[in-house]
């Protein structure tokens, strides 16, 4: 598969929209894969790797977890649970709150799914040394952590930002 066309549509130095475009070709892939071998959505996929990962949660910490829309999840719990792969059953801290917990079926499945999205993501990373793959993970995180400071009001750097374009426009 060729790269986007947008690929070098800022230059070089416009890495956040590579990455997004990263991003995307990786969930369009894992959307297609996830279909024929599992016949799951990736919404579905993110569910139960979550439950299948966390043990019991709830619908607000997957979608917290993976920062998605709140009904895609509600979608993907519903479809689950009338697949019988997933149960709900009420928090007894909390009666507002359903809590998520896989059934052996859907244990079954997130096994034989996880080892296929293990197989694949080693696959798109066979041709990175260890020390390639360390240094990407280092960066990635670098990358991830100067963006939550955003949402963490780290010294108004979107105000500082606007202005500082402003100055060189």
């Amino acid at each position: 598969m060729a790269l986007p066309p947008t690929w070098n549509l800022f230059g070089e130095d416009h890495l956040p929209h590579r990455l997004q475009l990263l991003a995307r070709m990786i969930d369009r892939e894992s959307a297609r894969q996830l279909q024929s071998q599992s016949g799951l959505s990736l919404a579905d996929w993110r569910v139960l790797a979550f439950a299948g990962t966390a043990g019991m949660t709830s619908a607000a910490e997957i979608c917290t977890a993976f920062q998605i829309d709140r009904a895609e999840v509600s979608r993907a719990i519903s479809k689950l649970s009338q697949s019988g792969l997933i149960v709900r059953t009420p928090d007894d801290g909390n009666r507002k709150r359903l809590l998520l917990q896989l059934t052996p079926a859907g244990t079954a499945l997130f096994s034989k799914t996880r080892q296929a999205r293990v197989a694949y993501f080693a696959k798109i990373t066979a041709d990175l040394t260890t020390e390639e793959r360390r240094t990407l993970e280092k960066l990635i995180t670098k990358i991830a952590q100067a963006v939550d400071s955003f949402g963490h009001g780290a010294s108004n750097s979107m105000t500082e930002l606007t202005s500082e374009t402003r100055e060189v426009d």
